[in-house]
């Protein structure tokens, strides 16, 4: 493989899914037809395949434009959020499940280089516990940062933390990359 920075497909073909079953398959072929989706667009991808990393930012930048430009509005900070929890409860659950114990959040702590290494090709993640019922996590050196990508993390570390059967579940970013951090920071909390 070469070195662009690449994920597994079972992360896109969730977005994607996600995506058109919020907005539309309309608005998906419109947001797919805003930037070169040769890579993804109108193929069968199989969660083992590779996409690059910048197809799918130009995916979220194309996005984050249709939200903008959508009537009615949509919240996208929402929008992002519940994109992530979907994508961590469809791809995750489906295909990563072994890496996850239920009711067992410490466990998780210890899988999240590994669920990453088996998705990315670049970047890192490391998470630490904080007490029995939080936990800072950090992403670094990732290749195709943006503030959506960030708006869904969020949402994939809720939903990831949701698999555990946690409850009253909070996560927050505290630092970020697109404001000159070292890392992007999310703290989160649990019961």
């Amino acid at each position: 493989m070469d070195k662009e920075a690449r994920f597994k497909a079972s992360v896109m073909t969730s977005t994607l899914d996600f995506v058109s079953r919020e907005l539309g398959g309309p608005a998906l072929q419109g947001i797919l037809g805003s930037f070169d989706s040769s890579q993804i667009a109108g193929k069968k991808l199989l969660p083992s395949d590779w996409v690059l990393q910048k197809t799918y930012h130009d995916f979220l930048q194309a996005t984050h434009r249709y939200l903008q430009s959508a009537a009615p509005p949509r919240n996208e900070e929402q929008f992002l959020f519940q994109m992530g929890k979907y994508i961590a409860q469809d791809s995750i659950a489906k295909y990563y499940k072994s890496l996850i114990r239920v009711l067992d959040t410490k466990f998780l702590l210890t899988q999240t280089p590994r669920i990453w290494g088996v998705i990315h090709t670049h970047g890192k993640i490391r998470g630490e516990p904080v007490g029995k019922t939080g936990a800072e996590i950090y992403i670094t050196d990732f290749p195709s940062p943006s503030r959506q990508w960030c708006g869904m993390v969020i949402g994939f570390i809720h939903g990831v933390i949701e698999l555990t059967r946690a409850r009253d579940i909070k996560v927050e970013q505290v630092e970020c990359v697109m404001n000159g951090a070292k890392h992007c920071h999310f703290h989160a909390e649990w019961r």
